[in-house]
Order: C-alpha cells, then sequence, then structure tokens
C-alpha cells in the first residue's frame, strides 16, 4: 500500500499540507488503506476504517457540522478512528469558519492537506486508481498534463503559459531551458511556499535541480529541457509527466523557431523592435570557427534570438550573411545596450561593436554603418585592449562602442609611430627580462594596473587576492625604480605596454 506522502504527491501534488506539525513520527508515512468520501447527510460516511483517507468537501462538512464546535467534534471522532489522513477540498476558496476549525482541530491528531477546489468525485476515482495500480493512475494523471499543454499550444500559449501550466500542476517551481542551458522560461507558482527561493537557487547555480528532463531535437542534438527545481526528490508522477510533455515542448521550441525564422524571411528586419526607441545596433561576424555550415550559423542565431523578447531584439539578414547584425531597444537599466552586447559578444565568443542610440527608424542605415566601422577598428586592435578607450585584455573578445571609435582609430595606429616600437621596449626593458612566462605576467600585471582605477578592480580582472597585485607592483617598482602613481609616466607606461602587446600579436600570427 502506498504511502499518504505518496498518493498526495501522485494524486493532488497542488494540495497544501495546513499543518506542518501534526503528529510526531512523520503520519505522512502512514499507508493508505482506502478512500472515502464525506457526504452531505447522516450519516457522513457509509463505511470507515484504519488507515482510510478521507476527503472532505466543505461543503458537505457544513450540512453535517453546522458550527465550528460540531466540525471539531467530526474530527477528533476521525481522528479516534486511525484514519490515515484527511483531505479537505474547498468550493469558494478560503475556508470559512466550519472548516478552519475542523482544519484546526486536526492539529496533533491525525495529517491533513488542503485544495482550494477540485471535484471529490473525481479526486476519489483517482486516489482508488493509484490504489489498485499505481502506474496506471501516474500515467493518466500525466496525460491530464499533456492534454492541458496541447490546449495551449493549439491557443497560441508560448512557453512562459506552458511553464506556468507544469508548475501549477506538479505544484513545484519549473525552468524550460535551451539547447544551450539558458533558462527560456521560468515559473514558481505564488503560493507554493519555497518556489522562489528554488529558483533563486537556480539562477545562482543552475545545474542544481531534482530532475532535467531532456526535449528531443533534431538527431543528434538535444531542443532543450525542462527541469523541476527545489531540493525535494522527483516524485514519480513528476518523472513520467515530464517525459510525456517532453515532446510536446520540444515541438513548441521548434515551432516558436520556425515563426521566428518566417518573421525575418518576410520582414528582413525592416521593422524595428516595437519596446524602441531609442534602438540601437549590434554587429559581429557570421562566419569563422570549426563548423561554419549553414546548420551552425542557423543554431547561432536561434540562440542570439533567445537573448531578448522579439519587442527588443530584431535579427536581421539571414544565415549567409556575412555579419550578425541585430537592433534592439535596450532596456531602461541598460539605456546603451551595453550589457546586452556583454551577453551577446560571451555568445558568439567573439568581438561586437554596439553603435550610438538612435530615435528615428531613418538612423537605422547610419548606425549599421557606425557599428560595422566600429567593428572593423575594434578588430583592428588584436585581442588585447585598448587601455585609453576603457576595454579589457582578458576575456580575449571584447564588446566595442561607437563612441569610442576615435580612440580605437588612435590606438590601431600606434604601431606605426616613427620608432615606436623600439621606444616601448626601451622603456619596458627592466620588464622584458627572465623568462616568457615571468615576462608575460609582469605585462598583464602592470596592464591591469594601468587600466583599472583602483587595486580592487585590477585584481578582480586578473584573477588574484589584492594584495597578491599589491605585491606584485611593489616587486615592479623595485626592479625598476617607476611610480606607477605618476601620471606622465602612466600614460607613456600605456602606451609602451599596448604597442609590445601588438608587435607580439602581429609576430604571433605570421608565426602562425
Amino acid at each position: 500500500m502506498p504511502s499518504v506522502a505518496e498518493l498526495a504527491r501522485a494524486v493532488f501534488p497542488s494540495a497544501s499540507a495546513p499543518l506542518p506539525d501534526a503528529p510526531a513520527g512523520r503520519p505522512d508515512e502512514r499507508q493508505v488503506a482506502w478512500v472515502r468520501v464525506l457526504r452531505a447527510r447522516v450519516p457522513a460516511l457509509d463505511a470507515l476504517e484504519r488507515d482510510d483517507l478521507v476527503v472532505v468537501p466543505e461543503g458537505a462538512l457544513r450540512s453535517v457540522a453546522h458550527d465550528p464546535a460540531e466540525a471539531r467534534t467530526l474530527v477528533e471522532d476521525l481522528a479516534r478512528s486511525a484514519v490515515a489522513a484527511l483531505l479537505f477540498v474547498g468550493d469558494v476558496g478560503a475556508p470559512d469558519a466550519v472548516a478552519t476549525a475542523a482544519i484546526e482541530a486536526c492539529l496533533g491528531r491525525v495529517f491533513a492537506y488542503r485544495l482550494a477546489a477540485g471535484e471529490p468525485a473525481a479526486l476519489e476515482r483517482a486516489a482508488i486508481g493509484f490504489l489498485v495500480n499505481q502506474r496506471a493512475e501516474v500515467e493518466r494523471q500525466a496525460s491530464r498534463l499533456e492534454a492541458e499543454l496541447q490546449a495551449l499550444s493549439l491557443g497560441g500559449g508560448g512557453l512562459d503559459e506552458m511553464a506556468a501550466a507544469i508548475a501549477g500542476f506538479l505544484a513545484r517551481a519549473v525552468a524550460i531551458e535551451g539547447a544551450r542551458g539558458e533558462a527560456l522560461a521560468v515559473h514558481a507558482p505564488a503560493d507554493l511556499a519555497g518556489a522562489a527561493g528554488a529558483v533563486a537557487r537556480y539562477h545562482a547555480q543552475p545545474r542544481g535541480v531534482a530532475l532535467r528532463t531532456v526535449l528531443p531535437g533534431s538527431p543528434g542534438e538535444a531542443a532543450g529541457s525542462l527541469a523541476l527545481l527545489g531540493e525535494e526528490p522527483a516524485s514519480e508522477l513528476e518523472r513520467v509527466a515530464s517525459e510525456r510533455v517532453a515532446v510536446h515542448l520540444a515541438l513548441e521550441l521548434t515551432r516558436d523557431a520556425a515563426l521566428l525564422r518566417a518573421r525575418d524571411a518576410l520582414r528582413r528586419g525592416e521593422a524595428l523592435p516595437a519596446a524602441g526607441p531609442p534602438w540601437v545596433v549590434l554587429m559581429a561576424r557570421q562566419g569563422g570557427g570549426d563548423d561554419d555550415s549553414i546548420e551552425a550559423r542557423e543554431r547561432r542565431r536561434e540562440a542570439v534570438r533567445r537573448l531578448a523578447p522579439a519587442s527588443r531584439l530584431g535579427l536581421r539578414g539571414d544565415a549567409a550573411s556575412l555579419e550578425l547584425r541585430l537592433v534592439a531597444a535596450p532596456a531602461r537599466s541598460d539605456p546603451f545596450g551595453l550589457d546586452l552586447a556583454a551577453r551577446l559578444t560571451g555568445l558568439l565568443g567573439r568581438p561586437v561593436a554596439v553603435s550610438r542610440t538612435f530615435a528615428n527608424p531613418e538612423g537605422r542605415p547610419s548606425a549599421e554603418a557606425e557599428a560595422r566601422a566600429t567593428l572593423e577598428a575594434g578588430e583592428a586592435l588584436g585581442a588585447s585592449a585598448s587601455i585609453a578607450a576603457g576595454e579589457i585584455r582578458r576575456p580575449s573578445v571584447s564588446a566595442f562602442r561607437a563612441d569610442r571609435l576615435p580612440a580605437y582609430r588612435l590606438l590601431g595606429s600606434l604601431t606605426t609611430l616613427p620608432d615606436g616600437l623600439r621606444h616601448a621596449r626601451s622603456l619596458l626593458e627592466p620588464l622584458l627580462v627572465g623568462r616568457a612566462e615571468t615576462r608575460r605576467r609582469r605585462l598583464e600585471t602592470l596592464e591591469a594596473a594601468l587600466l583599472h582605477p583602483n587595486l580592487a578592480q585590477a585584481a578582480t580582472a586578473l584573477g588574484i587576492h589584492r594584495n597578491t597585485l599589491a605585491y606584485r607592483l611593489g616587486r615592479i617598482e623595485a626592479r625598476t625604480g617607476w611610480s606607477l602613481d605618476d601620471p606622465e609616466l602612466r600614460l607613456a607606461l600605456a602606451l609602451a605596454v599596448r604597442i609590445v602587446h601588438k608587435d607580439e600579436e602581429e609576430t604571433a600570427g605570421g608565426a602562425g
């Protein structure tokens, strides 16, 4: 026989247990022998035996217990009969005085659940079905969720609606993830204790989930996954339901992607995102990499589409274009589109340029040209970053800003200065001795100190402790006799480091 907890999680998972401090010894682990329903008459129960689950419709309760005192007496009688648990089923939302008295009377006597609404006869059939054939009833319950998702899909519901339906049915926070593991839709039932905390832990550590079910995609690839959040292990119903709905979620992802591609093909990106103005243009190279097939480009473009809602992001061109071009309406928290550009950089693993904002549709061609020129100037700088322009050397890809285009061009021309490389190496000569690894570490340490406004930020960029950075800088100053607080010297050193890095990159590229 199943326990109270097993039956509850399979048949009425959204029910709440209003008495967390019910009798000691985990009463929800008691086995259930049969199911009885309280009727609106006397006698209220045709039969009652030990370890029965009693379904108590609150409408029927009001018919047999006319006041709170009678309700408490009824519950005391049921407790003396050693029933396994009570399931209160509401009919008008919150419990009235009679139902409240009955629920409170369970305290210390019998374990109780409450459903805000439900059909008692259907609950009885489902519970008996679980007692007779657990697997068959679990499959039947899962088919209910499957049918609900089918109806949502036919009605035009998207991933957010589907996530909400799954979360409500299973009474658990859920996340629908894309092929790269990115969260496409996350839902936490508002009335479920701990759901918000489960979502917060998921965002902090996406792999820490109760159950992750792969959504089928093209051969050899997954379309995404369904993640059940929280620390409680997944129930049999949750495992079966997740497998049953996986195909429907995969189809929804495929349908969504096809609609987006069709819309892009029809409109060719001429319409600007509805959430603007203002807008910005983001641009990156589309080709390159080990896999540069049309299929790989389409997958990459699909991942880019998921970075923001369609009302904020429009993808121009197609998989055959030379450049990946986006028009975005930046969020209020990111007015210049820099956070979005950084996310795109991380997704693509290559430099991205972002134009200045524009407010009129006719400004888009100029913004595209500006982004393209910025991308070319940024790429000309090589993998290392521009100190004067405020870019970072690590990671080796950057988000380049159109408002800093003159700075990129100025820095890109440094290696053409007469005797520039000779003077740069002469200035840095005290650091360019010893093993190659030692020389590299000295230059990286110096560059970080020159780039960032304080030691804490420089140490973070290098991935070392602030005290370690201070020690290294002290060694550099002792070796060279420099004072890194001298603004004139800092400027010269910044230019010298930039020139030496550029020369090393060009030398390494030629050797390759």
